[in-house]
């Protein structure tokens, strides 16, 4: 749980500089652009993480380190959905809705590869 916590970590660092810098043209509003943005982040999300768990992931521990990866940023976008604004200032600030449910389900995404494939992965 330990790489998966430091992974997670990094992980978030990285998504929130990239929200912090590209996230106006991330979250364009609710419509197509935002569904296409959940399957594209989804897809990534799935590959990036199956990539660490490669990396990283110590045989059968893969759901451990699923959830290693995930509290980081889980609790970690919590308070940046709280401080929306500050936080992701080029960002309308009535967008903050549509940040928490995309972090919710990049996390789902990642957490349900994780344990489904992520055993299939980690080099024994």
């Amino acid at each position: 749980m330990r790489r998966g916590l430091i992974v997670g970590i990094l992980g978030w660092i990285g998504a929130s500089l990239v929200f912090r810098l590209f996230g106006q043209y991330i979250l364009v509003g609710p419509g197509l652009a935002y569904v296409v943005a959940l399957v594209v982040g989804g897809v990534a999300a799935s590959a990036v993480a199956l990539l660490a768990a490669r990396l990283f992931c110590e045989p059968g521990k893969s759901a451990r380190f699923a959830a290693g990866v995930v509290m980081p940023g889980l609790l970690g976008d919590a308070a940046a959905t709280l401080a929306f604004a500050r936080v992701f200032p080029e960002i309308p600030p009535e967008y903050d809705v549509l940040f928490a449910a995309m972090m919710l389900w990049g996390y789902g995404v990642i957490l349900a590869v994780l344990i489904l494939f992520g055993d299939k992965v980690v080099r024994t």
